[in-house]
């Protein structure tokens, strides 16, 4: 497709509608496709009906390309020396093109009368790009919301959001699992018991409450659902496990990556693979804080810096 396959498919004047080709012709055109691997950096992945003609599959992997070349393009557009600012701007930029995507892809549905009959290669087709461009909006606030300047949704809500689809099937776009593969070995060491405790190395507890309060007081650390206590007991208790709360940040997660970096040398087991794997820490969005979502974040100019560093000074 010469033009960007998420807008020409949905072209009223030169749209999926308007492509007349043969089974023969596509089989050509498939035979000359190369499909891409799925992006390095992707963390949705789509299980879709797998498509039975050269028609489907052509559009299916056409369409399939541009999302993994576009999630690809993230990196370069969000890069590690970025600031906070050209950030959201990048994150702005790329969310304003998929809002004007999926609300094309609807208006296309409306007027073409577009149903979910997959058996239909134009329903096929359009129902793969409506679900495609659910998970580039997904994967967009997945791995870079904290820039975002507008609400984040869930995949069910940008369904309903877009295309009044309250019955979408969230199970069409789940989340990558990662595994490690296991090589067995005839003589294995005791597998290590899953770590339940950041293991807090200090001695004073009431000095590390006293800097939780103050950057509650100065940047708004904690959303009014979570009390520092709270947080100072997941980050000091034996097993966080035990704990029936969750901790719900108010600041951007520039600030948060930047607190836990403060907050490092007083724990031995404070990484983010850890921070993740606890399932305790969340955005005010609701969305859980993830490893690659920190990692994203680290800034090395931002407006809440020198007050964090000022408090952080209470440590010393």
């Amino acid at each position: 497709m010469k033009n960007n396959i998420f807008s020409s498919l949905v072209s009223i004047t030169k749209g999926l509608h308007r492509d007349n080709r043969s089974e023969r012709e596509f089989q050509l055109l498939l035979s000359e496709i190369k499909l891409y691997p799925l992006a390095a950096n992707a963390v949705f992945k789509i299980h879709f009906k797998r498509p039975l003609n050269s028609k489907k599959e052509y559009y299916q992997k056409s369409i399939f390309n541009e999302t993994e070349k576009t999630i690809v393009s993230f990196i370069a557009g969000f890069p590690e020396n970025a600031t906070t600012a050209e950030n959201k701007y990048s994150y702005t930029i790329l969310h304003n093109k998929f809002d004007k995507y999926l609300n094309d892809i609807a208006s296309y549905i409306s007027k073409r009368n577009i149903t979910v009959d997959l058996s239909d290669d134009v329903d096929y087709i359009i129902n793969y790009l409506k679900v495609s461009v659910i998970r580039l909006y997904a994967e967009l606030q997945e791995q870079y919301g904290q820039f975002s300047e507008t609400p984040l949704f869930t995949i069910s809500e940008i369904a309903e959001k877009y295309f009044n689809d309250t019955k979408f099937n969230a199970d069409l776009i789940k989340k990558i699992e990662t595994s490690k593969k296991v090589v067995i070995k005839k003589t294995s060491k005791p597998k290590s018991k899953p770590k339940t405790s950041f293991v807090f190395k200090g001695k004073d507890k009431a000095n590390l409450l006293k800097v939780l309060e103050q950057l509650q007081i100065k940047i708004d650390l904690l959303e009014n659902r979570t009390t520092t206590k709270q947080l100072l007991e997941i980050l000091t208790t034996d097993d966080f496990t035990s704990l029936n709360f969750n901790i719900y940040f108010e600041a951007n997660t520039t600030a948060i990556r930047y607190i836990f970096d403060k907050l490092k040398p007083q724990f031995k087991n404070l990484k983010l693979s850890e921070i993740e794997r606890s399932n305790k820490f969340y955005t005010k969005n609701d969305f859980e804080l993830t490893a690659q979502n920190l990692s994203s974040s680290k800034q090395y100019t931002f407006k809440e810096k020198e007050t964090i560093d000022n408090i952080f000074k209470q440590m010393q």
